[in-house]
């Protein structure tokens, strides 16, 4: 190889060294921690499931119950 590509060779290496240790690295959770997370996500889905589909059946009931009441009267 001439010497012209060596130096070029060196050149783009340092520079991808150079990019590569400039780029933040964002930190992992561990396993515990994503556990964690994904029990909280479930309890939390689960729970405004439930608080939702109760209110909906609740009101429901009530408009039909009211609606039926009103006819039969």
């Amino acid at each position: 190889m001439t010497i012209q590509k060596k130096s070029l060779i060196s050149t783009l290496n340092t520079t991808k060294k150079a990019i590569v240790a400039s780029t933040p690295v964002a930190p992992s959770a561990s396993s515990s921690e994503a556990r964690s997370n994904a029990r909280g996500n479930t309890r939390g889905n689960t729970r405004g499931n439930t608080r939702g589909n109760t209110r909906g059946n609740t009101r429901g009931n009530t408009r039909g119950n009211t609606r039926a009441n009103m006819r039969s009267v």
